[in-house]
């Protein structure tokens, strides 16, 4: 039996209009917050391989 079968773990959740938006919101904050990470990252190795060939 794996996890996601038993439904102990995961009781039902009445999906009401409220409770969906919130999910969303949150979800999206989330999200735009891993993006900006990425976003810096990406950033960051770009700069760092500059700054490498550069200083050869």
């Amino acid at each position: 039996m794996s996890a996601m079968s038993n439904n102990d773990e995961f009781p039902d959740v009445e999906w009401t209009k409220e409770k969906r938006e919130a999910f969303r919101r949150k979800r999206r904050g989330k999200n735009l917050a891993l993006m900006a990470l990425l976003f810096a990252f990406v950033v960051l190795v770009y700069i760092v391989a500059i700054v490498r060939m550069g200083g050869g």
